[in-house]
């Protein structure tokens, strides 16, 4: 009889033990600050907002968030797979932000998915093998899909070219000029490749294995090769995001493309996007003498500020000062969206944040 009291006390104090053990591991599996260091994931909850109060120790995180509230900003910082603040002086930080020309980064995004999948045999392929309704001037026939994410097609800017002094075509490939027309071509291009219209393959392949939304409009359509109308979602500019889930695109490729399991976009086409071109960025103004920017390139769909040790920065870049940041070697992403309109001048866009970014 004693012994089997005894038996039962282990029994009672072993099983008391589970029971702390694993009351401990789901408070830490929930804690807003936790690292998953086997995936992906990132925890987000209210916590996160910045706190002054709680940062007046860091006179980094002052800096950044003085920044942020003069520029009427919502952001996210992601450091070693958690997202450990986040800003809202913009609008609600659920509430989603159009964020221009970034929009052009998840059309290099759209671009890969299509040549992972086959659709494409190679970026270098001429655009009107695949696509024979193009229709960019008197080179055409030369354009291939690297030229057109690339910003390197040569073809003149129409969508905003008061913006632009890029007014007539030009042979492609000789150099880098920046405007919207390139993508809105690739963005036709596509959803004609595709067969259907680009937010369901984005939806399809990004969206929703990365738990996200986004909201995109429409600029056109086009007649797939069986005679059915396809919208056309502008390739240049006009998508919605919340800062968070921008954040997941940057980490996305912060991960070489990898989402927890799941390969979204390749290793080998991420790692061509952040690679510098190999030809000059040039700086296109109306009224302004063409030059070179030698200080700035481009990727794929990707902008990049050269350093003084000559390593370059990459970031997606939208009107307003908006852009998405990716620090590899401090495994970081930062995200700041905003409005354009005059509320938000002068915009401050990453060059005013990067120092602090980088500090030790």
């Amino acid at each position: 009889m004693t012994i089997n009291r005894f038996y039962i006390k282990l029994k009672l104090q072993d099983l008391y033990r589970k029971c702390i053990i694993v009351t401990f591991a789901l408070f830490f599996s929930n804690c807003s600050f936790a690292q998953l260091s086997k995936s992906t994931k990132t925890i987000l909850t209210d916590e996160n907002l910045y706190d002054p109060d709680k940062s007046k120790s860091n006179s980094i995180d002052i800096k950044i968030d003085s920044l942020m509230k003069v520029s009427h900003a919502n952001g996210v910082l992601i450091r070693n797979q958690v997202i450990t603040k986040q800003w809202e002086y913009d609008k609600n930080i659920d509430q989603k932000t159009e964020v221009q020309s970034i929009t052009k980064t998840i059309m290099s995004l759209l671009l890969g998915i299509a040549i992972d999948k086959g659709l494409i045999s190679n970026i270098n392929d001429k655009v009107i093998k695949y696509y024979p309704q193009l229709d960019a001037g008197k080179y055409s026939n030369e354009i291939t899909f690297k030229h057109l994410v690339t910003v390197s097609s040569g073809i003149k800017a129409k969508k905003n070219k008061e913006n632009y002094g890029n007014h007539i075509d030009m042979p492609p490939g000789i150099d880098a000029r920046y405007h919207n027309d390139h993508f809105d071509l690739l963005a036709k291009a596509l959803t004609y490749i595709y067969d259907k219209s680009l937010l369901e393959v984005l939806k399809d392949s990004v969206l929703i294995p990365l738990d996200i939304e986004a909201e995109w409009s429409i600029d056109g359509e086009i007649l797939s090769s069986n005679g059915n109308t396809i919208p056309v979602y502008a390739g240049y500019a006009f998508s919605k995001w919340t800062a968070k889930d921008l954040a997941k695109i940057g980490y996305l490729y912060l991960q070489n493309g990898k989402w927890e399991d799941k390969q979204i976009i390749s290793q080998e086409y991420v790692q061509e996007s952040l690679t510098p071109i190999s030809i000059p960025l040039m700086v296109s103004r109306p009224n302004q003498e063409v030059h070179i920017d030698s200080n700035n390139t481009y990727g794929y769909g990707w902008r990049a500020k050269k350093r003084p040790n000559g390593t370059y920065i990459w970031y997606m870049s939208g009107n307003g000062g908006q852009f998405c940041v990716i620090i590899p070697e401090k495994n970081m992403v930062f995200v700041k969206i905003n409005g354009y309109s005059e509320k938000y001048k002068p915009y401050r866009g990453v060059d005013q944040f990067l120092d602090f970014l980088l500090a030790p």
